[in-house]
């Protein structure tokens, strides 16, 4: 088991696990890979097992003006079901949250369903705090 950061060529390796988050078209994925990954302040990560992708996540740092600093936003965070209960996801969040404090972040934010007990409880043994409601509007 490692983690390691994601590159271009990592798209269809982990596009099965994009597709447990939200289900997508293929070519509007790939798309949007390769243009985040262009993006000043954008980092993904893979978790593997055995060589096989076993787990994903994002981050997007950005700096924001009530806070007069940069913070970090976990975008996606996803680990095969068949994998979990290993660590992976605690693995995942310590790289990203890391690269955040590395780059200047004064805090990161994620966010998941209500009903996801699993990942509240890892966000809240690694120290997050339940601080917002996150409303969405979908077009």
């Amino acid at each position: 088991m490692g983690v390691r950061r994601a590159t271009e060529s990592d798209l269809e390796a982990i596009h099965p696990l994009l597709e447990e988050l939200v289900p997508a078209e293929s070519g509007r994925s790939r798309a949007a890979w390769s243009e985040a990954l262009t993006k000043d302040g954008y980092a993904a990560w893979i978790a593997e097992v055995d060589g096989a992708p076993a787990g994903f996540i994002d981050l997007l740092l950005f700096h924001d003006v009530a806070h007069g600093a940069t913070v970090g936003l976990i975008n996606n965070l996803v680990v095969d079901a068949r994998f979990r209960g290993r660590g992976l996801g605690a693995s995942l969040l310590g790289e990203a949250i890391h690269h955040g404090r590395r780059e200047g972040a004064v805090e990161v934010h994620v966010w998941t369903d209500f009903e996801n007990a699993p990942a509240i409880g890892l966000y809240e043994r690694l120290g997050f705090a339940r601080r917002a409601l996150l409303l969405e509007l979908q077009f």
